[in-house]
């Protein structure tokens, strides 16, 4: 009897045990802003935090609208979107009037393209490669993510209660300059690639992009930011060369004027 009730205790430790360092190497593995932010942070906090920065992005920034290149953003925006399976986020797709190269993501699924970047870009197909990419990085919560590892859940209650400008204005400086990591930016890729074969778009497209802007300057260029926030180019190519299409997979151009698209900018 004695013996029975101590191998009992044994297996009943060694599960304790064994689910202890499977939970610690979870949270380790994901990392610990990732697992708060799953039950911290709410959709419709992040929501109301992106309007908090979209309207700074419209006072402070310059934007295209009512032209061939917004038209054609929007045409790019409804193809992906209807791409998806589900999402929780109404997204936006907004031009920057910005010679830059770039694009970035701010919360609740706002997502903002430089018309330097739409220019520099061969086809609409490019275009769709990169905001598809940016719907990675809201759809995987990167951004969110980002603020919660330099912020905390705290000082996000506090800024949606009523937050100071300024500290609004800094915070959405580091957000533009979205230094993602190397596992952020891989799966923001993957996710990237899988939506835009959904959408009938070549996946190649993502490929093309950076090769193109590896071979105008490897080193920094002020014109090339998109080089410095989206670091380790030539592994993200390769990933992008082994990803498979299903058999049957056959892209539908976009019915888009690029030239005409271009110069409305």
């Amino acid at each position: 009897m004695r013996t029975s009730t101590f191998r009992d205790l044994f297996i009943l430790l060694v599960i304790g045990v064994g689910l202890f360092l499977g939970g610690y190497l979870l949270v380790k593995k994901i990392g610990r802003s990732d697992f708060d932010l799953s039950f911290k942070v709410s959709y419709e906090q992040e929501e109301k935090l992106g309007n908090l920065f979209k309207d700074l992005i419209w006072d402070q920034f310059p934007t295209e609208k009512d032209n061939a290149a917004d038209s054609a953003l929007q045409q790019i925006k409804d193809r992906l979107i209807k791409a998806l399976d589900t999402t929780a986020y109404r997204y936006q797709f907004t031009i920057i009037k910005n010679e830059q190269i770039n694009a970035f993501t701010i919360p609740g699924g706002n997502i903002y393209v430089y018309s330097g970047l739409m220019k520099a870009a061969e086809s609409p197909e490019e275009v769709a490669a990169v905001l598809a990419h940016e719907m990675g990085h809201a759809e995987k919560r990167h951004v969110v993510t980002k603020l919660m590892k330099e912020l905390s859940v705290t000082a996000i209650v506090t800024i949606l209660s009523g937050g100071d400008p300024s500290t609004l204005t800094q915070i959405l400086r580091s957000i533009i300059g979205n230094t993602f990591d190397r596992e952020q930016e891989s799966k923001a890729d993957q996710f990237a690639l899988e939506l835009l074969e959904k959408a009938k778009i070549s996946p190649k497209s993502l490929g093309r992009f950076f090769e193109r802007l590896n071979e105008k300057n490897l080193d920094y260029d002020e014109n090339l930011e998109i080089l410095m926030t989206h670091p380790h180019n030539d592994k993200r190519i390769d990933q992008v060369r082994k990803y498979k299409t299903k058999n049957d997979f056959k892209p539908e151009p976009f019915q888009i004027d690029w030239k005409k698209v271009q110069g409305s900018l």
